[in-house]
């Protein structure tokens, strides 16, 4: 048997056993009922909760190996869900007034909205977010908002030297969308966790499609090497490529030149025809140092 259902068989016989301690206590002590009434009603909500985290885990077992990462939304759905019921049934058990309970739970209401704001609005948010499936685990994400301070490197000024323009904000990889709380992976290799009120309003989600992607990639030579045979070998290197045109764009300083390669490929392959262009100009650099000397 499972690890979790062991541990459902026994929190069920342990609110069970708890249950039939206070009934007999109610019958010893009928005057005693509305207290005992109160006690039943927290048992089944606790009672709840624990079966509708134990359901989750186990859940994320099972379905993992079938459903991998969107197997923590079918988790977190069991534990939303869970929590709603054991609450209903919780308040079904005392049996109030429909006025008094919505006068209750008006008051009750406003006195912990105001005071757990943030909180509940990230709880919501993340519900919104399991709910709607705008942001699943395994997507890539983009996140800038002012709550989370954000300021790329402008120093050495090669950093951001060959991409066509710069995307400012946090790129990460979603991990896991919890309750309150969305797990992600950045760039950096860093594990963050957000709240989902700011994922909810402030991640974009960043998808490659099969459409057509114009980009650039550029290189720096010495001037010492000829313009017209670096343009003439690159001309060769890239003929299996989706190439539009090649041409020296600018010169850096006064000792180098920029060679600028501008493509038109799927915008899923960008990435991958970056990294094998970017090889083959340093290849080619090589090449025409090692003839030099």
């Amino acid at each position: 048997m499972s690890p979790h259902l062991k541990n459902i068989l026994a929190i069920l016989i342990l609110v069970l056993a708890i249950m039939i301690v206070v009934v007999y206590l109610n019958f010893e002590f009928p005057s005693y009922e509305y207290i005992f009434r109160y006690t039943y009603a927290g048992m089944i909500l606790i009672g709840g909760v624990f079966i509708s985290r134990e359901l989750a885990n186990l859940v994320i077992k099972e379905l993992t190996p079938k459903l991998d990462k969107n197997a923590l939304l079918v988790s977190n759905i069991v534990t939303v869900v869970g929590y709603i019921v054991s609450a209903v049934a919780a308040a079904s058990y005392l049996s109030f007034s429909p006025t008094a309970l919505l006068a209750g739970a008006a008051f009750s209401g406003l006195v912990l909205g105001l005071a757990l704001q943030p909180t509940l609005g990230s709880f919501f948010a993340g519900i919104l977010i399991l709910v709607s499936g705008t942001i699943r685990p395994g997507n890539q994400v983009r996140i800038l908002t002012w709550h989370i301070p954000f300021q790329w490197a402008f120093n050495p000024g090669y950093k951001y030297f060959s991409p066509d323009q710069i995307y400012a904000g946090y790129m990460a990889e979603v991990i896991e969308i919890g309750l309150f709380f969305t797990t992600i992976l950045t760039e950096e290799g860093q594990t963050m966790k957000i709240p989902n009120t700011i994922i909810a309003t402030d991640a974009a989600v960043i998808t490659y499609t099969n459409k057509d992607y114009i980009f650039n990639v550029r290189y720096e030579f010495p001037n010492k090497f000829d313009p017209e045979l670096v343009l003439g070998r690159m001309h060769k290197e890239l003929k299996d490529f989706p190439v539009l045109h090649v041409y020296i764009n600018e010169q850096s300083d006064k000792e180098f030149y920029i060679v600028k390669v501008v493509l038109n490929a799927k915008e899923k392959d960008h990435a991958a025809l970056k990294s094998e262009i970017l090889s083959r100009f340093i290849r080619l650099h090589r090449q025409l140092k090692e003839e030099k000397l």
